[in-house]
């Protein structure tokens, strides 16, 4: 994109100079000078004439590349910040469905064992609810709205990215795809157990619609 408005930008300079050129050139034969002039004093006086126009174009020209250079990398660094703070909740994420669940209401059999192995049991039907279990994973589940809030965020300024052609629709898709491999399975698992009325109180309306979204590939 940045290219493409460049060469933009520097054909409208070429077409400044060449229509103030044509112009000078006009005036000149309108004045009765059919011949190119051999006189320094006439080309001196074409310089200052070209001079005077191109130099606020040129100045113009600069300014908004300078501006446009600007915008790009602090584009590129928004992008760069959201980009750490995913991988930051992801790894929090990660960190807490691997942490032992150490409660001893399933019994000695479950005490210890991983956060995500007590969800794959409890929505299997292996153990039944407890409300400490419910109130961990309906927790953890709100965790997961705002990391796929965040998810929704982050893909919006793909879709957005500077680039010299339209591709950077797959950037965003490809991006969901793997958030939806690793994390769509067992929210679904979580969210029966919990059910959906709790989770959605305990969401907002803009975490319900990026999970939605973004895990459940609306």
């Amino acid at each position: 994109m940045i290219l493409r408005e460049f060469r933009s930008a520097f054909l409208a300079f070429i077409t400044v100079f060449v229509v103030a050129g044509i112009l000078y050139f006009w005036s000149m034969h309108s004045g009765g000078s059919a011949h190119i002039s051999s006189n320094t004093q006439d080309w001196g006086g074409f310089g200052s004439y070209i001079g005077g126009i191109l130099a606020p174009a040129a100045s113009l020209l600069a300014g908004y590349m300078v501006y446009k250079g600007f915008a790009s990398n602090a584009y590129q660094h928004k992008l760069l910040l959201a980009r750490e703070a995913l991988s930051r909740l992801d790894i929090e994420l990660e960190k807490k469905l691997e942490a032992p669940f150490n409660n001893i209401c399933f019994g000695a059999e479950y005490y210890g064992r991983p956060l995500r192995s007590i969800i794959y049991s409890l929505s299997s039907n292996e153990i039944a609810t407890t409300e400490a279990s419910s109130k961990v994973i309906l927790s953890l589940l709100h965790n997961t709205a705002i990391l796929a809030n965040s998810i929704r965020y982050y893909t919006g300024l793909l879709g957005g990215l500077p680039s010299e052609e339209q591709d950077s629709q797959w950037l965003g898709e490809l991006e969901k795809s793997y958030w939806i491999e690793k994390y769509s399975a067992i929210c679904s698992r979580m969210v029966r157990i919990v059910g959906q009325s709790a989770f959605e109180e305990k969401a907002s309306a803009e975490q319900l619609r990026s999970f939605k979204s973004v895990l459940g590939g609306e």
